[in-house]
C-alpha cells in the first residue's frame, strides 16, 4: 500500500515539461504538493484513485467496521480480565441449573468460590475517562508515546505470561494437533492479528522526514508479533488444551491465584488502555471525513486545503491560491478544516466511545469469536483483497509476472474463499452460542 500510495503522488505530481525545462517555482510547488498529499492521503483515496468511487465507500466502510469491532475487542478484554482480577471468596451458595426426574430442584455446589468483583457492567467503565480524554487528540504524532508505552507493556506481559505458564509445563492430556472444522476460525483469529491495517497509512503519513524508514519498521513489527502471538498460542494451547480459555489469563488464574499473577496482568490491561487510543483513530478518520469535509453534512461549503509553507509550517490556502495549479486535485487528500467548531468533533468522538461500551457489554462473552470476525472482515478487505488489486491495476505493466500472480493468489485465495468461509462460521458460531446463553 505504501509503494502504491507514492505511485499517486507521482501521478498527480507530475508536470509535464521536460525536467530540465521545470522552473524554480514549478519545482517548489511540486514538492509542497507532494507533502500535502502524502500528510493527508488516506488508505480511502488510494482506493478511489485506483478503482473508482465505489472503493473508497468500500474501504471506509470495511475501515470503520475493523477498527470499530477491534476497539470494542479491547473493552470487552479489559472488563472480562480486570474483572477475574479481583480476589474470590467463598460463601454458601446453592446451583439450581439442574432439575430432578421429579421436577424438582437440587443443589449442585454447596460451597461456591465467588469473585469479590463489582458486575461486568460496571467494570468495563473504568478505562473510559481515560480513552475519551485520548480521542480528543487530534494528530496521531501525539499518541506515539502512548503506544509506545503500551508496546513496552505488552512485551513485559508476555514474557511474564511465558514464564508462568513453562512453569511446571507439561503437556495436555487432551490435545488435537490436526482439527479442519477448527480452520476457518484459526483464519479468522490469525487475521484479527492485522489488527492495524488501518494505522498503517496514517501511522506513515504521520513520520515527517523519516518516512523512507516506515517499511523497514514495518516488516521489523510484522515479524515480532508473529513471534509473540504464535509463541503464546501454542504453548497455552499444548499446557491447558481443550480447556484453553478465550482469554488464557483466566487459565492461569484459576491455577495460580497469586499477587505476582496479579500484577502482570494489571500490567497487560494498562498495555492494552494504551494501545486503544492508536487503533481509534482510523475510526475517528473515517466519520470526521464523512462529516467534517468541505461539501458534507457539517462541513464548510468552500474548499480549504492545507499546504506546507517555505518554513516548514502549515498554511491554509484556498481553492483560488496560486499555489493549486490545477483544480481537479485539490479536492484530494484534504484535512478537516480548522473553521470546524471543535466541539462538534469532540461529542462526535465521545459518542463513538460510548456506543464500543454499549456493544462491549452485549457480547462481553464473545470476545475470541467477535474479534474473528471482525479480523476477518478487516484483513480479508484490507489486506488480502484490496492490496492486491490496487497493486495489480497501478503497477502491473512495471512489476514481474511473479508478483502480479502472487496478488492474484492473495486476492483469491486469501480475500475471497478464506475471508468469506471464516465470516460466515464466525457470526454462526456467535449466535449459536447467545442462543445457548454460552
Amino acid at each position: 500500500m505504501i509503494v502504491c500510495k507514492y505511485e499517486i503522488i507521482d501521478r498527480l505530481t507530475r508536470i509535464d515539461n521536460d525536467e530540465q525545462d521545470i522552473t524554480a517555482e514549478e519545482k517548489e510547488y511540486q514538492n509542497k504538493e507532494r507533502e500535502r498529499i502524502g500528510r493527508n492521503l488516506t488508505y480511502a483515496e488510494i482506493a478511489n484513485f485506483s478503482l473508482g468511487k465505489k472503493a473508497l465507500y468500500v474501504v471506509n466502510a470495511a475501515l470503520f467496521i475493523t477498527q470499530f469491532g477491534y476497539t470494542v475487542q479491547y473493552i470487552i478484554f479489559l472488563g472480562n480480565t480486570v474483572q477475574s482480577l479481583f480476589p474470590f471468596g467463598n460463601k454458601p451458595y446453592t446451583n439450581t441449573s439442574n432439575v430432578t426426574d421429579d421436577g424438582g430442584l437440587y443443589p449442585v455446589v454447596d460451597n461456591a468460590r465467588v469473585t469479590t468483583s463489582p458486575t461486568y457492567n460496571l467494570v468495563v467503565l473504568i478505562p473510559i475517562p481515560f480513552f475519551m480524554a485520548c480521542s480528543l487528540l487530534r494528530d496521531v504524532r501525539n499518541l506515539a508515546p502512548i503506544s509506545l508505552a503500551g508496546n513496552a507493556a505488552v512485551i513485559c506481559g508476555f514474557f511474564a505470561t511465558l514464564g508462568i505458564i513453562y512453569n511446571d509445563f507439561h503437556v495436555a492430556d487432551e490435545i488435537e494437533y490436526f482439527k479442519w472444522a477448527a480452520l476457518p476460525m484459526l483464519f479468522g483469529a490469525v487475521s484479527g492479528a492485522f489488527e492495524g491495517i488501518g494505522t498503517v497509512i496514517p501511522v506513515e503519513a504521520s513520520m515527517v522526514g523519516n518516512r523512507h524508514m516506515y517499511p523497514y519498521f514495518l516488516h521489523l513489527t510484522i515479524c515480532i508479533l508473529a513471534l509473540i502471538l504464535s509463541s503464546l498460542g501454542i504453548s497455552g494451547y499444548l499446557r491447558y488444551g481443550h480447556a484453553t480459555q478465550q482469554i488464557i489469563i483466566a487459565n492461569l488464574i484459576e491455577e495460580n491465584d497469586s499477587i505476582f499473577l496479579t500484577i502482570i496482568y494489571t500490567l497487560i490491561c494498562i498495555s492494552v488502555m494504551l494501545t486503544y487510543p492508536l487503533q481509534l483513530f482510523p475510526v475517528i478518520e473515517v466519520i470526521e471525513n464523512a462529516l467534517f469535509l468541505p461539501g458534507k453534512i457539517f462541513g464548510p461549503k468552500t474548499l480549504v486545503v492545507e499546504s506546507v509553507n517555505g518554513e516548514g509550517g502549515i498554511q491554509e490556502a484556498s481553492e483560488t491560491d496560486s499555489l493549486i495549479k490545477d483544480k481537479s486535485k485539490v479536492g484530494l487528500a484534504v484535512a478537516v478544516p480548522k473553521s470546524v467548531s471543535a466541539w462538534k468533533r469532540n461529542l462526535i468522538r465521545l459518542l463513538l466511545i460510548c456506543a464500543e461500551v454499549g456493544i462491549a457489554i452485549l457480547f462481553k462473552d464473545q470476545y475470541a469469536y467477535f474479534g474473528s470476525i471482525f479480523g476477518t472482515i478487516g484483513a480479508s478487505v484490507l489486506g488480502y483483497f484490496l492490496p492486491p488489486l490496487i497493486h495489480i491495476k497501478l503497477k502491473r505493466h512495471q512489476v514481474w509476472w511473479g508478483i502480479t500472480a502472487l496478488n492474484v493468489f492473495l486476492l483469491t485465495v486469501f480475500g475471497v474463499i478464506g475471508g468469506s468461509t471464516s465470516l460466515g462460521l464466525g457470526i454462526k458460531t456467535i449466535v449459536d452460542r447467545m442462543i445457548n446463553n454460552q
